[in-house]
């Protein structure tokens, strides 16, 4: 008995020793991919909203640490798009085994086109008339059409702390 005590005993601290019972925070992006079309970002104002992270607990710690969320999207060449940090600096408990879901906070992609819509885009119809957002709806499809469908951009959320942990999604512009 004594025998099976020390070896469960060395088993127990090869494990702990090893980091298989380390603590982490796993993340994943949903949906993933994430699609966009004209007619989608236009209603919302160039804006991607909507993401949730799913995050699962794994490992054992009286004293994680979780220093911040970063959140970023990067384009086809790997250039950063946008970015934003949300600061956490909290120090929780884990146990393996907890699930969550979070809101990821809204991207803007306004900078990324670069332009207003109202007043780029060749339209020649007056803001007030009727047909307006029509005739918007069209040259906007126009103007998406042949500089963005096809593309595919990358989201990145990433928690940074005791044992930093990420995940990715592919953004489609279809």
């Amino acid at each position: 008995m004594k025998r099976l005590s020390f070896i469960l005993s060395l088993v127990a601290l090869a494990v702990l020793l090893t980091g298989c019972l380390a603590a982490k925070v796993n993340v994943r992006i949903q949906p993933n991919p994430i699609v966009l079309t004209a007619e989608e970002l236009l209603e919302n104002d160039f804006v991607i909203s909507d993401i949730k992270l799913e995050l699962r607990t794994s490992g054992f710690s009286v004293s994680y640490y979780i220093e911040a969320v970063q959140v970023e999207v990067r384009d086809e060449n790997g250039d950063e798009v946008f970015a934003k940090t949300k600061t956490i600096k909290e120090t929780t408990p884990i146990v393996p085994g907890k699930q969550l879901k979070e809101d990821v906070p809204d991207i803007s992609l306004k900078d990324l086109f670069d332009f207003d819509p109202d007043t780029d885009l060749p339209i020649d119809v007056p803001i007030d008339d009727e047909a307006y957002q029509e005739a918007l709806e069209e040259e906007f499809t126009k103007y998406y059409n042949d500089n963005w469908k096809g593309k595919k951009y990358e989201l990145i959320v990433r928690i940074t702390g005791d044992n930093p942990t990420e995940d990715k999604a592919e953004i489609q512009f279809k």
